[in-house]
């Protein structure tokens, strides 16, 4: 299997993830089923990669585990970066302010499952996409610039979502507060 516990040295470059104490005994992000739709675009792989990368440093930033029962599995079920909109440059002198662009669309999907030991079984799904723009002037480090910066968005909404959902009463039994 594709269980793992994982560390990253790549710092997440999001502020204000508010740490969730999960009252489980172990914690796990189970990749078996994952999709991570490859492509021959490798900007789009690209992308995937550092959005699965992001996501596993912040399970690890976010949630900790303090009980003595119970399991929670983080199983990731796709991710996927796909080109909605293509611009080309003319060559004319509205080229030159309207460049050539990109519009990408990341998505991602995942369940968070947490299961008492008298088998209560608690599954909270997330479903998060966003779209964002590349320009064709970029250089390799400002598209990256713009990478980074849009996964970490997509990760900061799929925090957001985790925590209010995480705190609602379904889910008394599994949050330490």
């Amino acid at each position: 299997g594709c269980a793992y516990q994982y560390t990253n040295e790549d710092n997440l470059d999001i502020e204000d993830v508010k740490k969730i104490k999960l009252n489980v005994k172990s914690f796990e992000i189970n990749k078996d089923n994952l999709d991570i739709i490859t492509t021959d675009n490798l900007l789009q792989n690209e992308v995937n990669k550092k959005a699965l990368n992001k996501l596993e440093a912040w399970v690890w930033q976010k949630f900790a585990t303090e009980g003595i029962e119970n399991k929670a599995f983080l199983n990731l079920l796709k991710i996927d970066t796909s080109i909605t909109e293509k611009r080309k440059n003319k060559k004319s002198i509205i080229s030159i302010i309207n460049q050539g662009k990109e519009v990408y669309k990341v998505a991602l999907n995942f369940d968070l499952s947490i299961i008492a030991n008298d088998s209560l079984m608690k599954t909270l799904k997330i479903r998060s996409s966003l779209d964002f723009e590349l320009l064709n002037k970029y250089s390799i480090a400002e598209r990256n610039k713009v990478i980074t910066y849009n996964v970490n968005k997509l990760i900061k909404l799929i925090d957001d979502k985790v925590t209010i959902q995480l705190n609602k009463k379904a889910f008394n039994k599994f949050v330490i507060v």
